[in-house]
């Protein structure tokens, strides 16, 4: 039977090659419906939430076993709300200004069931936030047009912006933004080919933004860009490989990009039969 761990890998592993170390057991704290995580690397930590504890881990980023997390996030004054319906399966850092942000929408806590509703939001955490803490600020309102549910986010330090994807758009704020505030510029239209993802990346000494975008490829925009403005770059990664991405990471050291793939039901299922896997590909134009 599964159980929830986190699992890591060589960068270099091929098929059916186990795992270096797992993270995993009660200790842990680990549950289901942990969908996404992020990795500092500036602090070399492990950022992941617990949706059905409506908490937010932090971990060593070597943890491995039953290591029991380094800060919980969690009380009622986070303004935290998670469920095993909705779940809170997005979480993003800022290693370089020690800031957690985590997404909120209105599918969370009992909305289902009360229909008081959440209104949908970013939550902003200091790194080193631990217990039952308030967030330091909260980006929320209808001039965000931040609406929807859990819309994924991704910071770049360098130019002080924070980017949230959802309606198939890209919105740009400052990354001090609170409140009910318009974002600075938005990346929407049919030129645009932008896309609804669960998890996208901004590579910040290019400014480029790395996301799925329309036809089942991953695309690159400027983070300068505005309005319907192409993507400087497109990969066509179903046309490829047959796979539909549900994730993807960067690994600037190797000018390379990961993708998180699946078959999606059935029609969808890859030629080659298998259901979940880790693609890479070299891509070193959004490096450079």
């Amino acid at each position: 039977m599964s159980h929830p761990q986190i699992a890591a890998f060589a960068r270099l592993a091929k098929e059916n090659t186990p795992a270096l170390r797992a993270l995993e057991g009660q200790k842990t704290l680990l549950s289901r419906t942990m969908h996404g995580l992020a990795f500092d690397e500036v602090n070399d930590e492990i950022v992941v939430t617990s949706p059905l504890a409506q908490a937010i881990l932090t971990f060593r980023g070597g943890a491995t076993g039953e290591e029991p997390p380094l800060r919980i996030i969690q009380g009622t004054r986070t303004q935290i709300l998670g469920d095993a319906y909705s779940a809170l399966d997005k979480v993003s850092v800022d290693g370089v200004n020690n800031e957690i942000y985590l997404p909120l929408g209105n599918g969370q806590s009992g909305e289902r069931r009360s229909g008081t509703g959440v209104l949908p939001g970013i939550l902003v955490f200091d790194r080193m936030a631990n217990g039952n803490v308030e967030p330091k600020r909260i980006l929320k309102g209808p001039r965000t047009q931040i609406v929807g549910n859990k819309p994924p986010v991704a910071i770049d330090p360098l130019r002080n912006l924070v980017v949230v994807n959802l309606n198939n758009a890209f919105l740009i704020f400052d990354r001090t933004a609170s409140g009910d505030v318009a974002p600075k510029r938005v990346i929407r239209g049919p030129r645009s080919q932008a896309g609804s993802t669960g998890n996208f990346r901004v590579h910040s000494p290019t400014g480029m933004i790395v996301s799925r975008c329309t036809g089942d490829a991953v695309c690159a925009w400027s983070i300068t860009d505005d309005g319907d403005a192409p993507p400087r770059y497109r990969l066509p990664v179903k046309q490829l490989t047959d796979y539909r991405i549900s994730g993807l990471a960067l690994d600037p050291a190797h000018k390379e990009v990961l993708f998180s793939v699946a078959g999606w039901g059935e029609g969808d299922y890859p030629k080659s039969g298998i259901m979940n896997a880790v693609l890479t590909f070299s891509w070193p134009e959004i490096f450079e």
